[in-house]
């Protein structure tokens, strides 16, 4: 038993002499034959040294180093787009100035999809802000602007409020639907930046996580499709309604770290990598080498500013 003991201990003590420290590839360097191109060259970066990994970030729009680890960002606006449809006017139906659906916006609803959470939470009226549909015809909203309704970090809820009221066969409501919602954050020099995926996708109020909730008269709900929300009006001498479509929160801060490109691991060897700016202007470049384990990461960073014209 003691021998076998001793040949553990040994086992464990050669493991523990053959582990490779990890160094810091300080040898690593980045050098351009010139500073200056032209968007039809291709820039030649030559590199000394083999770290065992190369990250290269462009410096263009969505690939630049200095925003690689940031994940809020205050949006320069954020902006909501939909499309309405409607019934047309009739001599029984509403007049369209009188709009039976309007467009809020909240920060301080609890995120509780019931009757009391709605009426507790304050909600800014922006219908004013999209423009409507009058026909069956679809109609773009525009862009809703709401960043002036940011509160700090507070998620921003956006909200429908269909209201009917079918008491009377001369003031029927319209039945209106509403389609290809979107929710972006903005950055200025930068694209969009989604916030939580609600926009381009197939079902935007899935990903948007609306909810319906009935204030008034049950029987009549907002009806969810693959792409739109449709309310259908109520027939004359129905009850009146109130019914909310109430989104997830948004964030309003949130943005997206830039990616660099990874373009070597520890299998490759490269000397250099070539690259096309395609658009004119000024760039800092940024190459990220490491050398890294399971438990240690030891990297340095290269940069180079070039002008392209």
């Amino acid at each position: 038993m003691k021998k076998i003991l001793i040949a553990v201990l040994l086992v464990a003590s050669l493991a523990a002499c053959t582990k490779v420290d990890i160094v810091m590839p300080d040898d690593f360097t980045v050098t351009t034959n010139k500073t200056t191109y032209l968007t039809t060259d291709t820039v030649k970066f030559n590199f000394t040294g083999n770290p065992g990994y190369i990250t290269f970030f462009s410096g263009e729009v969505h690939k630049k180093y200095e925003l690689s680890k940031v994940k809020e960002m205050d949006a320069d606006s954020i902006i909501v787009n939909f499309t309405t449809n409607t019934t047309a006017i009739t001599a029984t139906s509403q007049a369209v100035t009188v709009n039976n659906l309007k467009l809020f916006a909240s920060t301080n609803f609890s995120g509780k999809y019931d009757s009391a959470s709605i009426k507790a939470a304050t909600w800014t009226d922006i219908s004013s802000r999209a423009t409507w549909a009058t026909t069956t015809t679809n109609v773009a909203s525009g862009r809703v602007h709401l960043e002036d309704l940011r509160n700090g970090k507070l998620p921003v809820y956006i909200a429908y409020k269909y209201v009917g009221d079918t008491a009377k066969a001369t003031a029927l409501p319209r039945k209106w639907q509403v389609a290809s919602f979107s929710y972006k954050n903005h950055y200025k020099d930068t694209a969009f930046a989604l916030a939580g995926g609600a926009a381009g996708t197939s079902n935007p109020f899935m990903t948007g996580g609306f909810n319906q909730k009935s204030i008034l008269n049950p029987a009549s709900n907002w009806v969810y499709a693959n792409a739109n929300i449709t309310f259908n009006a109520g027939a004359a001498g129905n009850l009146p309604d109130e019914d909310w479509s109430v989104s997830r929160g948004f964030e309003p801060n949130l943005y997206p770290s830039d990616l660099g490109t990874q373009i070597k691991n520890q299998s490759a060897s490269v000397s250099g990598y070539s690259y096309r700016f395609r658009t004119a202007g000024t760039y800092m470049i940024t190459f990220v080498a490491k050398n890294a384990d399971s438990d240690t990461v030891a990297e340095v960073v290269r940069q180079i500013t070039i002008t392209v014209q």
